[in-house]
């Protein structure tokens, strides 16, 4: 009767266990998509700090070409255009009138 025990034993070792070869394929597939989550996650944050900076380079480029165009659309700008251009156009000395 002693001898039977062992042999279920050694029996048990040689057949497949088919519950740990799902749970560790379970448990394979767990990490991989672990792995997925993770490659994903700095994806989107590389393409945040890309889109970030494009953002700032985009608000330096307005708040530049609004100076610039603040620097034209003074006066002094106007007429030293207008001279450039050679128009025969007048500065206006009176002040504009509001229509009533």
């Amino acid at each position: 009767m002693s001898e039977k025990p062992f042999k279920n034993i050694t029996e048990q070792f040689r057949r497949p266990n088919w519950f740990s070869a799902r749970f560790a394929l379970f448990i394979v597939i767990l990490i991989l998509l672990h792995i997925n989550n993770h490659n994903q996650v700095e994806r989107s944050m590389r393409e945040e700090a890309a889109l970030k900076k494009e953002l700032e380079d985009l608000k330096y480029e307005r708040i530049t070409s609004s100076a610039r165009l603040m620097e034209m659309s003074k006066q002094s700008e106007v007429l030293k255009k207008m001279k450039q251009e050679g128009l025969k156009l007048e500065e206006l000395t009176d002040p504009p009138r509001i229509l009533e």
